[in-house]
């Protein structure tokens, strides 16, 4: 699939560091507040989650979007919006991911530009100037993707959603041409899914504060600048098929159970009978030989979705 295209004008789009894409607008619960306030805590509210609150996120949470990520508004109920988000291809919708924001996430996206900066560190600082001394305004997740207004050794200029504009640090980003469909290395998309080892899991999250299983997949091929699905088993069906033993490093490896679609995804590392991969909810992301249980369900046939 090709790359995120901010060549062309977006209505609306994400405003905030990150937000969350829910089932329906009665699924948060008190505990999630960091996530729901108007300037939300992707970083906090993982950290407010204890491993009963994360397991009963399976039926509220669809996934997560980062700042100056396009969506269509379908419909509006009170403070919340029905979006469907549009870099992240799912079955759900031929568009791509629907689900519910509060409205106060959204706003008019940015005006497009022939250049865009991608987050390549864990957490950037969003800048009101250029510069290291200049003030902090917000803090953006890795493989956010921005449109380039200006750049130096100073700084990189780039557009918000909202009409806003801000500044990040040369080197907590990279800028290449706007729309590019990017050669993507199989061993590059391993490195970068590599960075996260250590991350706590959370079910839906597609942010540098927590993932699950197909949104380090998704999250770390979007960064090197290629979109692909956002759930495991459509993962599965965009992928080029071939068996495992010809797997290699930075390949998709899916799970399954006899009879049911699958539901599980990792990355390949080429080393036999190991993944990386995002475990479940009260582990971390890990890099590690398969127990019996993944052995029992691994799908005969791998994905390949890198080059």
């Amino acid at each position: 699939m090709p790359a995120p295209d901010l060549s062309s004008p977006t209505t609306s789009a994400i405003c905030v560091s990150a937000t969350t894409l829910w089932t329906d607008p009665e699924a948060p619960r008190e505990i999630d507040g960091p996530i729901l306030g108007a300037v939300p805590d992707p970083r906090r509210w993982p950290a407010v989650l204890d491993v009963e609150a994360r397991l009963d996120l399976t039926n509220r949470i669809l996934t997560q979007l980062l700042l100056g990520e396009p969506v269509e508004v379908v419909e509006e109920r009170g403070d919340w919006l029905h979006v469907i988000a549009l870099w992240q291809p799912s079955e759900r919708h031929p568009r791509g991911y629907p689900g519910w924001v509060p409205r106060a996430h959204v706003a008019a996206g940015a005006a497009p530009a022939e250049r865009e900066a991608v987050i390549a560190v864990e957490a950037a600082p969003l800048r009101a100037e250029a510069g290291p001394e200049a003030a902090v305004t917000g803090e953006v997740s890795y493989a956010t993707i921005l449109p380039v207004l200006d750049e130096s050794a100073a700084g990189v200029r780039v557009g918000l959603p909202g009409g806003r504009s801000g500044w990040l640090d040369p080197s907590s980003c990279v800028v290449r041409a706007t729309g590019a469909d990017h050669p993507v290395d199989g061993h590059a998309v391993l490195s970068a899914a590599r960075r996260f080892v250590g991350l706590d899991y959370l079910w839906g999250g597609m942010n540098a504060f927590g993932l699950d299983c197909s949104g380090i997949v998704h999250l770390s091929f979007r960064a090197l600048g290629r979109v692909v699905p956002r759930d495991a088993h459509d993962q599965a069906a965009a992928a080029a098929r071939l068996p495992v033993a010809e797997a290699k490093a930075g390949d998709l490896l899916f799970f399954a159970r006899p009879g049911k679609s699958i539901h599980h995804v990792g990355f390949a590392t080429g080393k036999e009978r190991w993944i990386l991969h995002a475990p479940k909810t009260g582990r971390q992301v890990s890099e590690e030989p398969m127990d019996d249980d993944r052995d029992t369900t691994l799908v005969d046939l791998a994905g390949r979705l890198a080059d």
